[in-house]
């Protein structure tokens, strides 16, 4: 699995609430190429987009050919779902609305860490998904300690879990029947680029890909894990 790459994106600022923090911005501006990537490179050709937010990732998957349908349980992002042209649906945030093993991949980005109790939507994903779940998530695997430095992601006010890789992938083998999970963006490289001229910058890069430089922090984890009897990329 490659190591996404971070990607700057302009948010509304303030304390955040998923259910009305999105609403008042453009939907693809929040789309991260790196996690299309991620989704791309493992997902079969029909893939279940599950809170789905504005829909922009439905949208930009869909552009690169997959079959997507997309589920939320907030109205006004199902609406706006629709207006980027997504099939997309408002469902009760418990059983969705779909038959056993009826598409390839679910997707779940940034979305267990709102949720009281993630195994329940695991399981529901696991009997709707053929092929694979794909998950995104924060990561809390790292300190900063000493420093009093925290994520502006893990300041959300509806966050209800902070995973660690370690409990991510626990939660994961609780319900399917293996899974890879990986520490992406990264942000020693995120600090260089705010802070270094271009000149070191470039210089960064170059010791960065020769494995010189290592970066220790990691903005998200992604995860796959795999329904048995699916077929594995």
């Amino acid at each position: 699995m490659s190591e996404a790459r971070p990607l700057s994106r302009r948010m509304p600022r303030g304390p955040r609430d998923t259910r009305t923090w999105y609403r008042d911005v453009d939907p693809m501006s929040q789309v991260d190429p790196a996690l299309v990537g991620f989704v791309a490179a493992r997902a079969g050709h029909g893939v279940l987009d599950v809170g789905c937010g504005l829909g922009g990732y439905s949208r930009a998957l869909a552009d690169r050919g997959f079959e997507v349908r997309a589920f939320d349980v907030v109205e006004e992002y199902v609406e706006a779902a629709r207006g980027l042209g997504v099939r997309a649906e408002r469902y009760d945030g418990r059983r969705l609305p779909v038959g056993d093993a009826c598409v390839d991949t679910v997707i779940l980005l940034e979305v267990l860490e709102h949720l009281e109790d993630p195994g329940a939507l695991l399981r529901e994903a696991r009997r709707v998904a053929r092929r694979n779940v794909l998950v995104s998530v924060p990561n809390c695997s790292q300190s900063f300690a000493p420093a009093p430095i925290e994520f502006t992601h893990m300041l959300e006010l509806d966050h209800r879990q902070f995973f660690t890789a370690g409990s991510l992938r626990a939660l994961l083998e609780g319900a399917f029947d293996g899974c890879e999970v990986i520490e992406s963006h990264p942000v020693d490289e995120t600090i260089a680029h705010l802070i270094l001229p271009r000149a070191l910058m470039s210089l960064y890069v170059r010791l960065r890909r020769a494995g010189v430089i290592r970066p220790r922090f990691f903005e998200h984890l992604l995860a796959e894990a795999h329904v048995a009897g699916g077929p594995r990329p």
